[in-house]
C-alpha cells in the first residue's frame, strides 16, 4: 500500500479546468488557428458561438481559452483577454469597464472620472443597439494596440438589447482592429440570438460542444488517476466510461469517486470492488441533478411532453426535428395543438438542454440520457400511482 499525496485533482461542476482536457482537440486546433491571425494583426472571420448542455465543458473551454492566449501575441503587442457574465453587465458602464483596459480608465484625467465612468457612460447603450461612438474609437484604438479577446459565458441569459448591441460593436471593431467575441450558452442560444435583430449573426461560426468519445472519456479519468500512481486496467474501466455516459460533468464525478477511494484505501490498483463503491458516491449526487432538471421541466408546464419525448428515445438515439414534433402533437391536448405550439415546445425543451441539435448535423440527440430515462421513469411512476 502507498499513501496517496496530494488534493483530488479531479474538477466536477467548477468550470475549472480538468486535471486533462480530453477529446476537444478539434475545438483548440479552431482557437489556436483564430488566436495566430489575431496575432497577425489580422480580425477574425466571424465571432464563435459555442453551444451545448451543460456540463459539457463550456466553461472549461473559456478558461483553456484565456490561458492560452498567453502563448500568442508579442511582448510589446500581448493579447489582451476579458470574460464576463450578462449579470456583471447589468449597464452599460459595466460593459464598457469589461472591454476597455484598466490603463483607459487611469488615464481619465481626475475632474472627468465621474462624468466619463457614471454619467459619460451610462445612457449610451440604445435601444438600435448603438455603442457610443468616442468609446467605440477608444476601444478600436486599444485593439489595435492589444487585440482583445472577450468571453461572454451564460450568454443565453442576456437581455436582447444588450446582446444586439454587443453584437453590433463587436462588428464595428472587427471592421477596423482584431477583436473576438466569443459567446457561450446552452443549446437554445443560437435560436435566441437570431431573435435579437442581428443579420450577420448568421455568419458567426457555430461551434457545438457534445459528449467525448469513449477514448477521450477514458484518457480523462485514467491520465490523472496515473499521475498519482493508480493504476486501473481496462476490463475495470470499461463500465465506469459506460455508466458516464461520455459526459464531461459525470466523467469528472467518476475520476473523483475514483481517486477519492484510492487514497481512503491507499491503493495502487483499483479493482471491480472500487468501481462499485464509487458508483455508489457518483449515483448519490446524479439523483439530486436529476431530480433538480425534472423540477425544472416541471415548473414550466412540460414534464408529460418531456416524457413522451423520452419514451420514443428509448429505441432510437436521434431524430429528426418533424419525428420529434409529432410526438410532441401526440402528447398535447388538441386544444393546444398546433405546429406553431409545437415548435415552441421544442424550443422550450432545447432550452431545458433535454434535447438538443449536435454540431454538424440536423438531428436532435438527448441532452443526457440518463437524464430522460428517469424522467420517463418517473412519470411511469406517477401514472401506475
Amino acid at each position: 500500500m502507498t499513501q496517496i499525496e496530494g488534493l483530488n485533482p479531479f474538477t466536477p461542476g467548477t468550470g475549472q479546468l480538468p486535471p486533462y482536457l480530453a477529446g476537444r482537440e478539434n475545438e483548440q486546433g479552431q482557437f489556436r488557428q483564430i488566436l495566430a491571425k489575431i496575432s497577425a494583426g489580422r480580425s477574425p472571420d466571424a465571432d464563435i458561438v459555442m453551444y451545448g448542455p451543460r456540463g459539457m465543458g463550456k466553461t472549461v473551454l473559456l478558461n483553456w481559452l484565456k490561458n492560452e492566449v498567453k502563448e500568442y501575441g508579442t511582448t510589446d503587442n500581448p493579447i489582451r483577454t476579458s470574460s464576463a457574465t450578462p449579470n456583471q453587465l447589468k449597464n452599460p458602464a459595466e460593459m464598457w469597464g469589461f472591454l476597455l483596459s484598466d490603463d483607459w480608465l487611469k488615464n481619465l484625467p481626475p475632474d472627468k472620472m465621474e462624468f466619463g465612468v457614471k454619467g459619460f457612460l451610462s445612457g449610451t447603450w440604445t435601444k438600435k443597439g448603438a455603442p457610443n461612438q468616442a468609446l467605440l474609437k477608444d476601444l478600436i484604438s486599444e485593439c489595435k494596440k492589444n487585440p482583445l479577446v472577450f468571453l461572454l459565458d451564460e450568454a443565453h441569459t442576456m437581455e436582447p438589447e444588450q446582446c444586439l448591441a454587443l453584437l453590433n460593436l463587436s462588428q464595428q471593431v472587427q471592421n477596423e482592429a482584431p477583436f473576438l467575441l466569443v459567446l457561450a450558452g446552452t443549446p437554445g442560444l443560437s435560436h435566441f440570438l437570431t431573435t435579437v435583430g442581428a443579420s450577420f449573426v448568421e455568419r458567426s461560426k457555430k461551434m457545438g460542444i457534445a459528449r467525448l468519445d469513449a477514448q477521450a472519456t477514458a484518457d480523462a479519468i485514467v491520465k490523472p488517476l496515473n499521475e498519482h500512481g493508480i493504476k486501473i486496467d481496462d476490463n475495470t474501466l470499461a463500465p465506469v466510461v459506460e455508466d458516464s455516459q461520455h459526459y464531461p460533468y459525470f466523467i469528472q464525478l467518476w475520476g473523483e469517486a475514483l481517486w477519492d477511494l484510492a487514497k481512503e484505501k491507499e491503493l495502487q490498483k483499483l479493482t471491480y470492488q472500487e468501481v462499485t463503491a464509487a458508483k455508489t458516491r457518483v449515483e448519490s449526487v446524479r439523483l439530486g441533478f436529476y431530480s433538480s432538471r425534472r423540477r425544472r421541466l416541471k415548473d414550466d408546464g412540460l414534464l408529460k411532453v418531456a416524457a413522451d419525448c423520452a419514451a420514443i428515445f428509448q429505441d432510437q438515439s436521434r431524430f429528426k426535428e418533424v419525428d420529434l414534433e409529432k410526438a410532441i402533437k401526440d402528447a398535447l391536448p388538441d386544444n393546444q395543438s398546433d405546429e406553431r405550439y409545437e415548435s415552441q415546445v421544442l424550443r422550450d425543451l432545447a432550452r431545458h438542454e433535454f434535447i438538443w441539435n449536435p454540431p454538424d448535423t440536423d438531428l436532435y440527440e438527448a441532452g443526457i440520457p440518463s437524464l430522460m430515462r428517469y424522467v420517463l421513469d418517473k412519470q411511469r411512476e406517477h401514472i401506475q400511482n
